[in-house]
C-alpha cells in the first residue's frame, strides 16, 4: 500500500516547477553587477539546497545556475558540459591580458548556441583597447548576440566602437563602462570633469546623443536600440550638466567647453549639428551615467595618445 500510495502522490508538473526555481533565483541577492572583474551571481551556496530536493529540481537548478557563465580565462570555455549550449545565454569573461603584447589566444565562443549576452572586463591598468577582437570566435555565434556589456576600456577611441560594430552585426544593446570618454571637439579620450555633481543619468530619447565619430563606427549595426555609457567624473571643472539643454553634452572634455563655449555663437552652433548627427537605424535611447572618482585613481597617463590615434581616426560570468 505504501508503494501505490506513493505512487499516486501528486507531482507538480516540470514547467510549474521551472516558474518557481526562476522566481526563487530572481529574489537571490546578486553580488553587485557593478563591480569589474569579479562574478555577480548568487552565491552557490544559495542553488544547493535545490539540487538536493530531487531529481527533477537538481536538473532545474543547475539550469537556472549557468544561466551565467563566468569564465576568467579562456581556457573555462574549453571543456564546458555538453548542456551549457543549452542552459548558458549570459557570458561573463575576465580579460586582464594586454594588447601591447597580444597573444594568439581567441575566447571561443562555439560552445554557447544560445548565447544572447556577452560582458567583459578588462584591466584598467593595462592598454587593453584592441582585446575585443578575441571574442568573435566562431562569428557566427558572436553574430547572435544581442547585447555587449564592456567594462574598463583603457582608450575607448571610435576605433573600439569600429570592432564592436564589426565583431558583433546583432547588438540591440551596447553598454560601455570605463573611466575616459571621447571627446569629439579634441578628437582625445579624456577624464570627464565638472563643476559639480552632474545628474544621475542622462537621457536622449529623441536625438542621437552619441559623438560623431561613435555614431558613424556604430551605423552598420541595424538592429542597435540602446547604447549607454557609464562614466567616471571628478569636480573641479567649469561645466555643469544640470542645463543639458544648452549644450546636448556627448562626451566633450571640460577643457573644450571652456574654451569653445564661452562663445555662444559657436556653442548653438555646435549643439544644432549635434542634432543633425546621423544615427544607427534603429536607435531609440543613449543614456549616459556618471560615477565620481579622484583622477589619481585613473590608471592612464591622460597626457598620453596611443600610436596612430585621433588624427588616424578621424581620417578614417563563476563556473
Amino acid at each position: 500500500m505504501t508503494e501505490i500510495n506513493r505512487a499516486r502522490r501528486p507531482q507538480l508538473p516540470t514547467e510549474l516547477l521551472r516558474e518557481i526555481v526562476s522566481h526563487y533565483t530572481q529574489t537571490l541577492p546578486s553580488r553587485g553587477p557593478e563591480k569589474g572583474r569579479q562574478s555577480y551571481k548568487p552565491a552557490w551556496s544559495d542553488f544547493e539546497p535545490l539540487t538536493l530536493a530531487s531529481k527533477v529540481l537538481r536538473q532545474l537548478a543547475l539550469e537556472a545556475w549557468f544561466k551565467v557563465y563566468f569564465a576568467r580565462s579562456p581556457d573555462d570555455l574549453l571543456n564546458v558540459w555538453p548542456e551549457f549550449e543549452l542552459w548558458t545565454k549570459e557570458l561573463h569573461c575576465i580579460e586582464l591580458d594586454t594588447d601591447l603584447q597580444i597573444r594568439p589566444v581567441q575566447w571561443n565562443l562555439r560552445a554557447f548556441r544560445r548565447l544572447r549576452k556577452l560582458r567583459v572586463d578588462f584591466d584598467p591598468a593595462q592598454s587593453n583597447a584592441m582585446l575585443l577582437m578575441r571574442f568573435d570566435h566562431p562569428r557566427n555565434i558572436a553574430s547572435q548576440l544581442q547585447e555587449l556589456d564592456v567594462h574598463d576600456v583603457s582608450w575607448p577611441s571610435p576605433m573600439v566602437l569600429r570592432l564592436i560594430s564589426q565583431a558583433f552585426p546583432g547588438l540591440r544593446v551596447l553598454k560601455l563602462a570605463q573611466d575616459l570618454i571621447w571627446c569629439n571637439l579634441c578628437n582625445i579620450c579624456r577624464f570627464a570633469t565638472f563643476k559639480n555633481h552632474p545628474p544621475e543619468e542622462i537621457v536622449y530619447d529623441k536625438v542621437v546623443g552619441l559623438p560623431k565619430h561613435y555614431a558613424m563606427y556604430l551605423m552598420p549595426l541595424v538592429n542597435l536600440q540602446t547604447v549607454q555609457f557609464t562614466i567616471s567624473y571628478g569636480l573641479g571643472g567649469s561645466t555643469s550638466l544640470w542645463h543639458n539643454d544648452d549644450t546636448m553634452w556627448s562626451g566633450e572634455c571640460d577643457a573644450c567647453m571652456d574654451m569653445m563655449f564661452a562663445s555662444g555663437d559657436f556653442r548653438k552652433d555646435w549643439v544644432e549639428r549635434k542634432k543633425l548627427i546621423e544615427k544607427p537605424p534603429s536607435l531609440q535611447c543613449v543614456r549616459w551615467r556618471f560615477r565620481h572618482k579622484n583622477v589619481e585613481d585613473v590608471v592612464v597617463d591622460l597626457e598620453d595618445e596611443p600610436e596612430g590615434g585621433a588624427d588616424q581616426e578621424e581620417d578614417e560570468e563563476d563556473t
